[in-house]
């Protein structure tokens, strides 16, 4: 095996600082709630392992917003998990972020977890190593846990596979003895796209791997590198994947994917007629239907299914949070596939209702004020669930609410606004108040750090808080100004700011 990889993976690269709310647990539990099952955090915890987290932002964030249960997880690349450890350590939070791989993982002294997750890890490890995977789920796993797991599907990549092939052959074969895996990546690209100016007939007949190869010459080679030159490049359909979840004893609960969440797979299938299908049959049919590339998925192990009254009357008692600004609930829904139009009116109502409260507002009660006791409670909840989805409302719930604890949020927020003085690698705070993380411009991040300092104006945020005294023109005073106008009514919303002016 090449230094350059380890359980088929990219070693010598690392990854981008990414950040994603589908591994958060209160997420998770919506959706789960939403599909009738009762299975997270139900008077418990959230002990949670992540498996290949990448640098570690996303579950050190969640770790940090979420004061239930125990956090842990591993990546075996060691730089990465340096860069995990470094974020706790710096702020004081109690993870056990470590580097093993998942072979080792199986031998190591852990405790039973409700949650384990992996984001894209699937697709890009070898075989040996996804039966790691499912033998610590197998072994790790409580009775009523859940798995989120994300990996790339087919039929969607049926157009550019045979290029990835290329570029992937190129590297192993052709790149320079000891090279690093950026040189192998540029040598490839440069290959395949000489392959393309010679009128190669696959590039003349197929736009999309044409489209494909123009995406990669403009990618940051980090992404490039961990997306499609490990030297495991896994791709399965869903009736696979879930067929060797089975031996950790998995069932499939939900997609948490923004074009299942939103109803896309079933408006271009209702005038099919398909009728009742088994699982796996079905979330294949649906991957057909979008040409989908990436699945989003929850598996459960076991967990009593709610009566319909029981999950209806658990659904009004979540409370939902505007995530955004005001403004900025909309009908019209993006996804990968896409555009998705809700119910305008129905859209209209709930925003008007969100908008203009200053926190938590509980489901039941949303409906009451909005006006909504007539309308079917499905197409509410579909609507609220698509909203929830597209990051423009969080879920909240009420046992989290009571185990709240902002200080160690707010200690892992104020780490990363002050690496945003030397440099941009981390984008996202961490929320108490909906256990997941939003995005914050670098700006946003160095006035967070004034206004702990004590800045009330655009003046003292300016001076304190610009990355250079060259930018505190009005160009800086009116960012500075719509911090406080805009991101400061937010942020105290979304507990990131607790201190009353």
């Amino acid at each position: 095996m090449s230094s350059h990889w380890a359980s088929g993976y990219v070693a010598d690269l690392t990854y981008s600082h990414g950040y994603y709310h589908e591994l958060a647990p209160p997420f998770m539990r919506f959706f789960l709630l939403m599909s009738g099952y009762g299975n997270l955090g139900q008077g418990g915890a959230y002990d949670y392992c992540e498996l290949g987290f990448g640098q570690g932002v996303s579950c050190n964030l969640h770790a940090a917003a979420n004061a239930r249960g125990r956090f842990c997880g591993t990546d075996f690349n060691a730089e990465h998990a340096l860069f995990a450890q470094g974020l706790a350590a710096d702020s004081g939070l109690q993870a056990d972020w470590r580097g093993l791989s998942f072979e080792q993982m199986l031998e190591a002294d852990l405790p039973s977890f409700d949650v384990i997750a992996l984001h894209g890890v699937w697709s890009w490890i070898d075989a040996p190593a996804r039966h790691a995977v499912v033998e610590f789920i197998r072994r790790r796993l409580r009775l009523g846990g859940v798995v989120y797991l994300s990996c790339n599907v087919m039929p969607g990549w049926s157009a550019e596979k045979p290029l990835r092939d290329l570029l992937w052959l190129h590297a192993e074969t052709a790149g320079a003895a000891g090279g690093s895996t950026r040189g192998k990546v540029s040598q490839a690209l440069a290959f395949a796209d000489r392959l393309r100016k010679g009128k190669a007939a696959f590039f003349q007949n197929g736009s999309a791997a044409s489209q494909m190869l123009d995406d990669m010459l403009r990618d940051d080679v980090h992404v490039l590198a961990h997306e499609y030159f490990n030297r495991s490049w896994h791709l399965t359909y869903f009736a696979e994947l879930a067929r060797t979840l089975d031996a950790a004893g998995l069932n499939f609960a939900c997609s948490v994917h923004r074009s299942d969440v939103t109803g896309e797979v079933f408006h271009r299938t209702r005038e099919l007629d398909l009728g009742e299908l088994p699982v796996p049959l079905r979330q294949t049919a649906n991957d057909f239907v979008l040409n989908r590339r990436f699945r989003r998925d929850l598996f459960v192990r076991g967990g009593r299914r709610l009566a319909r009254s029981e999950r209806q009357e658990r659904i009004e008692q979540v409370q939902l949070l505007l995530q955004g600004q005001p403004g900025g609930i909309t009908p019209t829904l993006q996804t990968p596939y896409g555009t998705v139009t809700l119910d305008a009116g129905l859209t209209r109502r709930i925003a008007d209702v969100m908008e203009a409260a200053p926190g938590p507002v509980r489901i039941g009660e949303l409906i009451e004020k909005a006006d909504l006791g007539s309308m079917p409670r499905e197409l509410v909840f579909e609507v609220l669930a698509a909203l929830v989805a597209h990051g423009q409302l969080s879920a909240v719930f009420d046992d989290d609410l009571a185990c709240r604890d902002a200080s160690r949020a707010q200690a892992m927020n104020r780490v990363i606004a002050e690496r945003a003085r030397h440099d941009d690698d981390v984008r996202y705070l961490a929320s108490p108040v909906t256990g997941l993380a939003i995005e914050a411009s670098r700006d946003e991040r160095l006035f967070l750090l004034a206004w702990e300092q004590g800045a009330r104006t655009t003046g003292e945020l300016c001076r304190l808080g610009l990355a250079a005294p060259a930018e505190g023109g009005a160009e800086g005073r009116a960012r500075a100004a719509r911090f406080l106008e805009t991101v400061v009514p937010r942020w105290r919303r979304l507990g990131i700011i607790e201190e009353v002016a």
